[in-house]
């Protein structure tokens, strides 16, 4: 008869053991990670089946693949461990400033244009919270220290399939719809519709290859059969960059983003297509946790301010 499950007798150790293991299907690799033997990782894992009663991980040869009972378990745990593995590193950091921290990781882009007031409002009413802004290029990065615990909380734009295997959950607050911008006595600010075949006449700046809006412009291109004619002047990896390049003459740019955040009087922005598919710009955060007052009271606000926006 298996064991009854008794919650004092799991210990973190074995928990952190787990989820390592399940997640690098290898105990060797989770070994390392933990700093472990690979022995006593094997061990920590099987003690916790035994205290559970059942099978969560099955070794195929040199690799260990997760069980159903495995996978509802590192579902339930994972989001708990990283909590808790990152609640050292949160507490030094706290301690060592004096003051409480909100951390916010986002791109450059929502930033500087979407950002900047709802801190403002944050930082007037929470004069004593010191606000630490890090900004990521690579939405990746963001996800990753949001996992490890390093931020707070993001407002990244991606599509939402990216975070179906972490312990991170989002949520959408509005549509980066895909902006021709160009400089104001530029032909194309004139003309009345746009077509891609109008784009293809004028140099080009874009974003880096892996970039959402390089991957959507290059993909109504190859649609139109209009990829041969693409002239890219300049690349860079910074919307805000790109602006000023655009409003100086240099060439035109199709990047996701709204009309509605347009600080630069030098340009004219407008939606290419509205049949295309925006990009969602969302909120993300850890699952599980339990966010401090001022953490909750920022996601209100940019709640209450970008919400919807168009």
């Amino acid at each position: 008869m298996a064991r009854r499950f008794r919650y004092k007798d799991i210990q973190l150790t074995q928990l952190r053991s787990f989820c390592v293991a399940a997640l690098h299907g290898n105990f060797t690799a989770a070994a390392k990670v933990l700093n472990l033997s690979a022995p006593t990782v094997w061990e920590q894992v099987r003690g916790l089946e035994r205290q559970l009663g059942a099978t969560l991980l099955l070794r195929r040869g040199r690799l260990v693949e997760l069980t159903t009972e495995g996978r509802i378990l590192l579902e339930l745990v994972q989001p708990h461990v990283h909590g808790l593995d990152s609640l050292q590193k949160l507490f030094d950091a706290q301690r060592a400033s004096g003051l409480p921290r909100l951390t916010i990781s986002s791109s450059p882009n929502l930033l500087a244009n979407y950002l900047v007031g709802p801190v403002q409002e944050f930082t007037q009413a929470y004069p004593t919270v010191c606000v630490n802004l890090r900004p990521s290029i690579q939405v990746e990065e963001s996800l990753a220290q949001l996992e490890r615990g390093q931020a707070d909380m993001g407002l990244l734009a991606f599509r939402p399939e990216q975070i179906a295997d972490k312990a991170l959950e989002c949520e959408h607050l509005f549509d980066l719809r895909l902006i021709l911008m160009t400089a104001v006595g530029h032909p194309l600010a004139r003309k009345k519709s746009i077509k891609p075949e109008d784009l293809v006449q004028y140099p080009l700046i874009m974003q880096h290859a892996r970039s959402y809006s390089r991957q959507a412009l290059e993909g109504i291109f190859t649609r139109h059969n209009l990829q041969d004619r693409m002239r890219v002047v300049l690349e860079s990896s910074h919307a805000d960059v790109i602006r000023s390049y655009v409003a100086a003459g240099v060439g035109i740019t199709v990047i996701f983003g709204t009309e509605w955040a347009n600080p630069q009087q030098d340009l004219h922005l407008r939606v290419f297509d509205p049949r295309l598919e925006g990009l969602p710009a969302c909120l993300v955060q850890r699952k599980g946790g339990h966010p401090a007052e001022p953490v909750l009271a920022f996601r209100d606000l940019v709640r209450r301010k970008l919400q919807g926006i168009r």
